[in-house]
């Protein structure tokens, strides 16, 4: 299962890899981006996609034979509604604002399999999903997810009490198997395999990068494009916190060649975030 559907990511261009990092979300780096909804583009692979959640929900809750399926807005939809239908089970769709539909849906102790796109710093069932399907008296302890990059999203699942699945887990199986059809390169895939899967792998990893001279590369490349500079603070306000004077040394006269302002604004852009993040 994890393998077919690596095939249909790869098929649809669901994977970007690169020699040195991709800024995410979290503030944190790493070699790879992935975006899982694009199977939609093949419905072939869309199906197969469906099927193998559906079938991994049916095993995993054949004790339950009560249960609905609960998506949240929006990404999760993609996967939740098909599985609903597929296997005959009543489907609830949750909003960012707390919403549900259907509107008069009787949650009170009704057990719910949570269906999402990808597990990655799992934010979104920790302060969304989760959270409001048991105020209104659901039960859900078991969420399942398209892929799962095995990264932060981990402990916040198992914070929540919630057993977590996934079709596509990003392990080191994976990355085995992306090497042997040949879709990432020896570097990458030594990158992906030194990167590890503990948190104190994944730092170790993005302390050597940033300190690396293509790794100083990339991210002066991001904090030029006025598009990603959000990003590159980040990756020092929040993610490597560490190591912000120490990077800051050395990107100052790289910076000054470009532009004497970029160092600057790169330095409000930090304090900027770290303000904003204090006052929530």
């Amino acid at each position: 299962m994890q393998e077919e559907n690596l095939d249909a990511l790869v098929r649809n261009k669901g994977f970007k890899f690169s020699s040195t990092f991709f800024p995410y979300t979290s503030g944190e780096i790493g070699p790879y981006y992935v975006n899982s909804e694009c199977v939609m583009k093949t419905p072939k692979d869309y199906a197969l996609a469906v099927k193998s959640i559906s079938d991994l929900v049916a095993f995993k809750m054949k004790d339950e034979p009560e249960y609905a399926i609960s998506g949240g807005e929006s990404r999760d939809w993609i996967f939740s509604n098909p599985v609903a239908i597929r296997l005959g089970k009543p489907a609830l769709a949750i909003y960012k604002d707390g919403k549900i539909v259907p509107g008069d849906f009787n949650l009170e102790g009704r057990t719910f399999a949570h269906v999402a796109d990808l597990n990655n710093e799992g934010s979104s069932p920790r302060d969304l999903w989760v959270p409001v399907t048991r105020k209104k008296g659901g039960i859900v302890k078991n969420i399942f997810f398209y892929v799962d990059r095995l990264e932060g999203g981990i402990s916040v699942m198992e914070k929540l009490g919630l057993n977590s699945q996934a079709v596509v887990p990003l392990d080191s199986n994976a990355w085995d198997y992306l090497q042997k059809i040949e879709v990432v390169s020896p570097e990458v895939y030594k990158n992906l395999r030194e990167r590890g899967k503990t948190h104190e792998e994944r730092n170790a990893w993005a302390t050597n990068m940033l300190r690396s001279e293509s790794g100083l590369e990339t991210l002066t490349q991001l904090i030029v494009d006025p598009k990603t500079l959000d990003k590159a603070a980040k990756i020092l306000s929040k993610g490597y916190p560490d190591l912000e004077f120490e990077v800051r040394e050395r990107l100052e006269p790289i910076l000054d060649k470009v532009d004497k302002n970029l160092y600057v604004n790169f330095w409000n852009r930090i304090v900027s975030q770290r303000q904003n993040a204090a006052a929530k």
